[in-house]
């Protein structure tokens, strides 16, 4: 953890005094409350391992000499860059990106009731592990096409090898043994895991793409869960829906106001 210190140092601005000055470079001072935010928060603070004040000593340094290193990447004019410029742009992007959407989030939890009446109805399918196999493509029209075929009798895993996105492709579509939640799409866990063995679903649209799902064999989980910890993963499936409704909704929001333009055809002759 002392690390963290080295790899935030430069989120500490010169002059900051929310509290007690700790350290000092030229007119960069490090403060209690940087610590703090550096670590994400006072319960990290025993993994700073501080026990003696030569520990302390060696955590302070560890900033400083970070903090040395930075103002010598600026003075070298390594900001002007070209590489380091684009680096800087990508993350300043990213950083903004997860801000952004942290706020359109914010508080968004699904309530008890809504928890409990979903559970009331799937609850069986959290008791149990499935193989999957799937077929997910990015276009409507050809899953249809493939799920055509493969209702008329076509080998599931030789589709998959043929039109499948992913690295599962490869392996027939075979994403192993999984449990509800696992996914990280709760349309997919809800058409698979509704599914018998050796069933077929029907075209599942998903944030990945256009799924077709085919469970192989299903057993009971050992030891089952609890409905503590059922009701726990439901709340975390049913948050990160709510997240990604409101998300998309802001985007679609948003959208109107820009002129967007897709060249696919200039993409696929890069590939």
């Amino acid at each position: 953890m002392r690390m963290v210190l080295l790899a935030s140092a430069m989120l500490v601005l010169p002059g900051t005094v929310f509290a007690q000055v700790l350290a000092t470079v030229d007119d960069a001072q490090l403060t209690w409350d940087d610590v703090l935010y550096m670590i994400g928060g006072e319960q990290n603070v025993p993994y700073l391992g501080i026990t003696s004040e030569a520990s302390a000593v060696e955590v302070l340094q560890s900033w400083v000499r970070e903090e040395i290193l930075v103002r010598a990447a600026k003075s070298s004019g390594l900001e002007t860059d070209p590489e380091v410029q684009h680096l800087l742009e990508q993350a300043e992007r990213q950083i903004l990106l997860e801000a952004y959407m942290s706020e359109l989030v914010a508080g968004l939890q699904p309530s008890q009731l809504e928890i409990e009446n979903y559970v009331d109805e799937w609850l069986s399918t959290y008791r149990k592990s499935a193989h999957v196999r799937h077929i997910v493509v990015d276009n409507l029209n050809l899953a249809n096409s493939i799920l055509a075929r493969v209702r008329a009798g076509s080998d599931f895993a030789s589709l998959a090898e043929e039109y499948s996105m992913g690295p599962s492709s490869a392996n027939g579509g075979d994403l192993g043994w999984i449990t509800r939640g696992q996914s990280g799409f709760m349309a997919f866990d809800e058409a698979a895991f509704r599914l018998g063995e050796g069933e077929v679903s029907d075209v599942v649209e998903t944030g990945a793409g256009y799924h077709i799902i085919k469970v192989v064999e299903t057993e009971p989980l050992s030891p089952e869960p609890t409905l503590d910890e059922i009701k726990q993963v439901v709340a975390m499936e049913l948050t990160q829906v709510m997240q990604e409704e409101a998300i998309m909704a802001k985007v679609e929001e948003l959208e109107v106001n820009h002129e967007v333009n897709l060249y696919p055809e200039r993409l696929l002759e890069q590939l």
